[in-house]
């Protein structure tokens, strides 16, 4: 209950979809990064499963449903792991946005694969569902369906 009242006495904004947009973009460099690895590693098992002319042949993330259910894993898991350690990625972390709960419950893996299956809906409609969010309320439909919001910080000197 401590968390209602702290919300409620002094709540933060919700996110400009500028700063959602700018921690994605720093975030998308580290998942870059991860999936990099995470191939890499993918390819040499497969290299060493199934021998170098096997993988010379076959396109590892188009042709192995295994390799993209990997990097799917990597991506949940990069943001599961941030959002219930710290409420923040790293990108989130730069731009002083903090993720929490609507109702001000703590945030559950529940919370954080609704947002992150929402949020893939949110782009695959055109990037509506992101658009959303220059409504007044600033809230996306990923927001909304997860039962979370994206939150600002005041700039701490």
């Amino acid at each position: 209950m401590p968390s209602n009242q702290s919300l409620s006495n002094n709540p933060l904004p919700n996110a400009a979809l500028w700063r959602r947009i700018a921690a994605l973009v720093y975030d998308s460099f580290l998942l870059f990064g991860l999936l990099m690895l995470f191939g890499y590693a993918a390819i040499g098992l497969e290299n060493l499963l199934l021998g170098t002319q096997h993988v010379e042949t076959s396109s590892t993330a188009g042709g192995n449903p295994l390799v993209f259910i990997g990097m799917l894993t990597v991506i949940c898991g990069f943001y599961c792991l941030f959002w219930l350690r710290n409420k923040q990625t790293l990108g989130m972390q730069a731009w002083r946005l903090q993720i929490e709960t609507i109702d001000g419950s703590p945030l559950t893996i529940k919370h954080c694969l609704l947002r992150m299956t929402a949020g893939a809906l949110s782009w695959s409609c055109a990037g509506l569902g992101y658009l959303w969010c220059l409504l007044p309320a600033r809230m996306t439909w990923h927001d909304t369906l997860s039962g979370t919001r994206v939150v600002e910080h005041e700039k701490r000197n």
